[in-house]
């Protein structure tokens, strides 16, 4: 029997909250930056996908959401590995640093 194994795509925590908090809440990115105490324009990167969560926004995700810091930044870990597998290792340059 064949077993295929299917890779789930991980989604960019910034999607993530968009989705479960923003878009399901009808909530605009303007008003959540401003319960976030933040810029409108540092949100909108991150719920674009063009910035990573930093303990700092983790912290305060975790305050307005309810959901843990630990699953934030697990979530960024998580595609930040998913984006690294995808990368041509081939291209990238190392020696090792002890000899085996």
């Amino acid at each position: 029997m064949t077993q295929i194994m299917t890779k789930l795509t991980v989604k960019h925590p910034g999607e993530v909250f968009r989705a479960r908090f923003l878009e399901r809440h009808n909530i605009s990115i303007q008003a959540a930056a401003e319960k976030l105490h933040m810029k409108r324009e540092q949100l909108s990167r991150f719920v674009n996908g063009r910035t990573s969560v930093s303990n700092n926004l983790a912290l305060k995700l975790a305050k307005a959401t309810g959901v843990s810091v630990r699953y934030w930044l697990s979530r960024q870990m998580e595609f930040d590995l998913q984006q690294l597998e995808r990368q041509d290792v081939k291209q990238i340059e190392a020696e090792p640093l002890l000899e085996q």
